[in-house]
């Protein structure tokens, strides 16, 4: 016999380290081709239909809808600026006033001549008197029988009525240049009044009374909070079932961009209505197929800031 057959140890420990190393390799074997085989993508949560005739949409972002900025289409020096940061306005309400000395006095004398109508009295009497010649001519040869008046004579006064109804036509004309000119006068007045487009809230404030302006120059800012836009984005699977008109329920949710979570329970419970506005004809080209949208949204007690997050619930069973 062999020396491993008189010793039953040694046979047993070289079958164990024999069955260490098989399953060892079997092992090894076996991650090279866990690791050949490709993962499966974790299914992403993708924003669609709760029911057969909503969707909802996450991640949305409220915007302001109204928001310009206020200059005047000219140059000059502020006479007029009381309104300050945080005052509420009514639209046409004047924000803001330019010295406007010069383009009134050039409006009154504009004024003036327009309501001039001599020269249309003067010209309506020349010609009154200038057809009585020319008929007390044309009567006293026919009463005759014979040219006590002369022909050339007749002639002139034909004339010289003609001349008296063309001055009548350029006094009309000219006095209603003058009117022309009396609303151009004011026109020019009402660009050193700066008035508020719409109702809002002045927010910001660029100048002060006395400082010159350029044209175009911002003097202030102010934004409409009364509705506001909401905006997001849509898969598109999901998009082709939008039509603008239809209507939408928006309520605020925590940003997902800093996680702190600390949005009141006040905004988050408030329910917003509104109209979906628009619908982009094209879809992202980066990432997933999905298409910007957004509503108007009425602002119920001003909940509603520019930069909250929302989520959106668009009610597609009743199409507009």
């Amino acid at each position: 016999m062999s020396r491993i057959t008189h010793n039953p140890r040694a046979t047993a420990l070289i079958g164990s380290a024999l069955a260490l190393i098989i399953c060892t390799a079997w092992l090894l074997d076996a991650a090279a081709q866990d690791r050949r085989r490709p993962i499966p993508e974790k299914p992403r949560q993708a924003v669609g239909p709760a029911n057969g005739g909503t969707i909802i949409g996450d991640g949305f972002r409220i915007k302001l809808l109204r928001q310009v900025l206020l200059g005047f289409d000219r140059v000059g020096i502020i006479k007029q600026l009381d309104l300050e940061e945080g005052r509420r306005v009514q639209s046409g309400v004047v924000i803001a006033r330019l010295d406007d000395e010069v383009a009134r006095a050039a409006l009154n004398s504009a004024k003036k001549k327009a309501s001039n109508d001599v020269h249309n009295r003067y010209a309506a009497a020349s010609y009154a008197v200038s057809k009585n010649e020319r008929e007390q001519a044309v009567q006293a040869n026919k009463a005759a029988g014979m040219a006590v008046v002369p022909l050339i004579e007749i002639k002139r006064l034909i004339l010289a009525e003609q001349r008296s109804q063309l001055q009548i036509e350029q006094a009309v004309h000219d006095q209603a240049v003058a009117v022309l000119d009396s609303t151009l006068a004011q026109a020019q007045v009402n660009t050193y009044v700066l008035r508020a487009p719409f109702d809002g809230i002045v927010t910001r404030r660029f100048k002060q009374q006395g400082e010159s302006v350029g044209q175009g120059d911002p003097i202030v800012e102010l934004v409409d909070t009364s509705a506001m836009k909401v905006e997001g984005r849509i898969p598109l699977a999901e998009a082709i079932r939008l039509r603008p008109g239809q209507k939408v329920t928006v309520r605020l949710i925590d940003s997902e961009d800093d996680g702190r979570g600390d949005l009141p329970q006040e905004f988050k419970q408030a329910r917003f209505p509104g109209t979906l506005v628009y619908i982009d004809p094209g879809v992202n080209l980066v990432g997933k197929r999905d298409v910007r949208v957004w509503a108007r949204v009425n602002n119920q007690r001003g909940l509603l800031r520019h930069g909250l997050t929302a989520m959106i619930e668009i009610d597609t069973a009743n199409n507009p």
